[in-house]
């Protein structure tokens, strides 16, 4: 029995979603990039057909796949352009599933049906769960807070209907829902990779948070915060993982056409031995990603699996993107071929949200508990 074996209908999404990659997205992912702004037009067509809202229940009007569906479009239309996978898998994974999972009944109701009507929802990275952040002054008054400060990195902030705030209060960090981006000032980022997925900094003069909608409480985020994270490490190693395969399959289909010395440079060891060293990384990510996913679909504890995927994925993008600029040779370093690209994507969503020191610091952890 394989190691990985995708259902007929997960065999069907990830053929519906190829064939949108390479229709729709490959002959404009170049430009995307280029201009670096959000695309909105292609979100709208991904929101039509269900691909906005992927794992929001059937209720609220979602897709209602499980992750290792999501797994499969987010690595799908990475391999074409890392951009709108980090969108999708923002609005599922940071977004979606914290409301799912926490988030009172009506707050429910009102949110995933927005997340299912194609609207974008963005999420505040902060500094970390167990860190105060130095930028954000927060003043507590009966039940509600005002904040003013910013945040340097918002994800999807760009074009977001509402957002999810992290708030370090007297007696914790909570998080809270709000819908006031008129009133925030956006900061634009000239940033290494991902330029068309929305990351913006946001910045706040005496933003009023409701106590009505507080997400999580200062005295439960802790541990849920947590469980955010692992959950969003298993979508963000699947986009990972998609330019990986991308960046390996460019420099398969080069080595063929590149000829040197009257043959392919495919035929030269050094060549062979670059294309087998990123094959094997791209292989075992592979199963660590959807062995992440497999055990959250399962009920088992994914944890530990989820972050040990996010480290090594994140490791092969950067591997293969840097590899297949050596099998590029010069023709690597201009963007008339999209290796160098695969890069700076990989190199972005290695360090979003939780960076490899913070994700082998967590692995220790649970490792010595």
């Amino acid at each position: 029995m394989a190691l990985i074996a995708f259902n007929s209908e997960q065999k069907l999404i990830q053929g519906e979603v190829r064939k949108f990659s390479r229709t729709e997205l490959e002959p404009i992912a170049g430009d995307i990039d280029k201009n670096g702004v959000f695309p909105v037009e292609i979100i709208k067509k991904l929101s039509d057909l269900g691909l906005s809202s992927l794992i929001v229940p059937e209720k609220f009007n979602g897709a209602d796949i499980d992750t290792t569906s999501l797994c499969i479009v987010l690595e799908e239309l990475s391999k074409v352009c890392a951009s709108i996978s980090n969108i999708l898998a923002v609005n599922n994974c940071l977004v979606a599933f914290p409301i799912m999972n926490y988030a009172p009944e009506q707050m429910k109701e009102h949110y995933l049906k927005k997340l299912a009507q194609g609207e974008i929802g963005a999420y505040s990275v902060d500094l970390g769960i167990d860190a105060s952040d130095a930028n954000i002054n927060v003043t507590e008054t009966d039940g509600d807070c005002l904040v003013s400060g910013r945040h340097d990195f918002v994800l999807n902030g760009e074009t977001a209907n509402f957002f999810i705030l992290p708030v370090c209060l007297t007696n914790g960090k909570a998080l809270y829902l709000c819908e006031d981006t008129a009133s925030i000032q956006q900061i634009k980022h000239q940033i290494l990779g991902m330029r068309a997925a929305g990351i913006v900094g946001f910045e706040y003069k005496d933003l009023r948070l409701m106590s009505d909608k507080c997400l999580l409480s200062a005295d439960k985020a802790v541990h849920l915060l947590k469980k955010i994270q692992d959950y969003s490490n298993i979508g963000f190693s699947a986009i990972s993982l998609g330019i990986a395969q991308a960046a390996f399959d460019a420099s398969v289909k080069y080595s063929k056409e590149r000829r040197q010395f009257g043959r392919a440079i495919c035929e030269f060891p050094m060549v062979q031995e670059m294309l087998v060293d990123m094959k094997t990384r791209i292989e075992a990510a592979r199963f660590l990603v959807y062995d992440a996913a497999a055990k959250f679909d399962k009920g088992q504890d994914y944890s530990l699996s989820a972050n040990i995927a996010r480290l090594i994925s994140s490791d092969a993008a950067v591997f293969s993107g840097i590899t297949a600029i050596q099998v590029h040779g010069g023709y690597g370093y201009i963007k008339d071929y999209p290796v160098e690209r695969f890069l700076r994507d990989a190199k972005t969503v290695q360090v979003l949200q939780e960076p490899p020191q913070d994700l082998k610091s967590r692995i220790v952890k649970e490792l010595l508990s």
